[in-house]
């Protein structure tokens, strides 16, 4: 009952202030506007995506392009790696015959020693220095 007599009151003063073209011609100016917003809306919308286009194109290339370098970088290395593994080996291949070399006055085991004394000590010197070569390697491998 009480939305009746709220609806009563409306239409009275509807009736009293404004006619029904008035009604009518503010609904359709309020239509427009909103409209009009829309547009705007949509438009900011567009501009804001393609924006967004170009962003992403330039983050793509960027990306192409530190990969590209990294990749150069990582040759380089690879390279600049495989000259240096290259040096050390030929440099204990060089150790290696000189060891093997028998030598007369640097004998590190005395003349008097039995052999079997003399080939473990030689061993463990050859041993000694193949760690090393080794040790040598592995860190110009890491490093």
């Amino acid at each position: 009952m009480e939305n009746n007599i709220i609806k009563d009151r409306i239409q009275d003063v509807r009736e009293r202030f404004l006619s029904g073209n008035q009604i009518e011609e503010i609904r359709q100016n309020v239509t427009s506007l909103v409209n009009e917003r829309l547009d705007e809306f949509q438009n900011a919308q567009n501009n804001a995506f393609k924006e967004l286009e170009v962003a992403i194109d330039k983050l793509e290339s960027h990306q192409r392009e530190m990969i590209a370098y990294f990749n150069k970088q990582l040759m380089a290395l690879e390279e600049e790696q495989k000259a240096s593994n290259s040096e050390v080996l030929k440099l204990a291949s060089i150790q290696n015959q000189n060891l093997s070399k028998p030598t007369r006055n640097k004998n590190f085991v005395s003349k008097n020693a039995s052999p079997y004394i003399k080939k473990i000590a030689n061993n463990n010197i050859l041993a000694f220095l193949a760690v090393v070569s080794f040790l040598g390697i592995l860190a110009l491998n890491f490093f």
